[in-house]
């Protein structure tokens, strides 16, 4: 596990669990990203560490649960185990998916009136409150006897 303020501070809800972050520093300025951001060569280059390797194992399942009302977890394969770009890119995969999926199901539902909160939509997903370039990846929490990844989302 990385060791930081915020990792420590995360492992008091997360016990026994590893805790990872995928920031980046542009013009020494420290940022978590947002996942739309892997779009973003200036920002993918800017990755603090994108080759260590984070997860050993090859096979692991991502949970995505934020902005959905119907949770889904997906699995993906990378021979040699995730580096901090690998799992970046599979959340990236991930969302992008998902909201793909939802457009061709419901279509866009649109933002409130006076807000930019987007409408609920009624795809299988049920995607609330957020577009996908509103979602910061703030933390990755990672359970290695289950495999299975769960993302701390902002927006």
């Amino acid at each position: 596990m990385e060791d930081n303020a915020f990792t420590r501070r995360m492992q008091n809800f997360y016990p026994d669990k590893e805790i990872f972050e995928i920031f980046y520093n542009l013009d020494n300025w420290k940022s978590c990203v947002y996942i739309i951001q892997y779009e973003e060569q200036e920002v993918v280059d800017a990755i603090i560490d994108p080759e260590k390797l984070l997860i050993k194992e090859e096979t692991i399942s991502i949970k995505f649960r934020y902005p959905l009302r119907n949770k889904v977890t997906s699995e993906y394969k990378n021979k040699g185990g995730f580096t901090r770009m690998d799992l970046f890119r599979c959340i990236y995969e991930g969302y992008k998916q998902i909201y793909e999926t939802e457009e061709e199901d419901a279509g866009d539902p649109g933002t409130y009136d006076r807000l930019y909160n987007r409408r609920p939509s009624e795809g299988r997903y049920r995607i609330w409150g957020h577009y996908i370039d509103d979602l910061r990846i703030e933390g990755i929490v990672y359970d290695s006897k289950t495999k299975l990844v769960e993302l701390l989302i902002g927006s």
